[in-house]
């Protein structure tokens, strides 16, 4: 195997892990295995990889000190966090920044609009049906980044498989997905979950996802031009 595929390997691996790991953060209330993920060095390397340059260092601060603070004293720890999650994810109070995309770019700010019906169509396209539907708004933060961890992992088995047609399909739709839903949104949601009260973590971790999310948009569009080139060049010699 060359280089050029055990680094395209690597970034889709890695991404996938991301995606997998911010789902988690935002459609579950927090657990130990949650916290030894995020403050794991596998996600310090998963940040690092899908960089070209020091956006993630402070998180990776942050994360080395809640690691500590887990060490010594996981029930505070956790205790703290999940009153965090419940006043900024569940309620039962007004939310400061409700989690679901059709409340930032609809002038009524409600949930189940026309948006919603998009997000779901995307979904339906590959067949995915969040785990809580009917029950949770298919555009919840966690069920998006649900469905792009899902495509995600789909991309890597198709360039594991060597389908470079079913590959670029599914970086394109992921990008688009990006681009029409959750970079329009995501940095909304980051900005008005600052003004909350509490900054534990999730404050925090509502900014790492939107750099996430932009980061990657841009590494969908450099894989898709290696994968259109590959093609072309697999077409000339047919």
């Amino acid at each position: 195997m060359d280089s050029q595929y055990n680094a395209i390997a690597i970034i889709l691996a890695n991404r996938c892990y991301l995606y997998i790991l911010l789902r988690h953060v935002f459609g579950h209330e927090p657990n130990r295995e949650m916290l030894k993920a995020v403050t794991s060095d596998h996600t310090r390397e998963a940040m690092e990889l899908i960089s070209d340059g020091d956006e993630f260092v402070p998180y990776i601060e942050r994360f080395a000190k809640l690691r500590q603070a887990v060490s010594n004293d996981t029930e505070t720890v956790l205790d703290r966090l999940k009153s965090e999650y419940t006043y900024l994810l569940i309620g039962p109070n007004k939310l400061p920044a409700p989690p679901w995309e059709s409340v930032y770019i609809t002038k009524e700010r409600l949930i189940l609009q026309e948006s919603t019906l998009q997000v779901r169509r995307a979904y339906l396209a590959y067949q995915f049906l969040p785990a809580n539907y009917p029950h949770e708004a298919d555009d919840h933060i966690a069920i998006e980044l649900d469905f792009m961890a899902r495509l995600s992992q789909m991309s890597r088995e198709a360039y594991e498989e060597d389908d470079g047609e079913k590959l670029g399909k599914l970086l394109s739709d992921q990008k688009t997905f990006l681009e029409e839903h959750m970079l329009n949104w995501v940095g909304e949601f980051s900005k008005q979950i600052q003004s909350s009260k509490t900054h534990h973590f999730y404050p925090q971790m509502a900014v790492l996802t939107e750099q996430v999310l932009r980061i990657d948009r841009d590494i969908l569009e450099e894989l898709l031009s290696v994968v259109e080139n590959k093609e072309e060049r697999c077409s000339v010699n047919e």
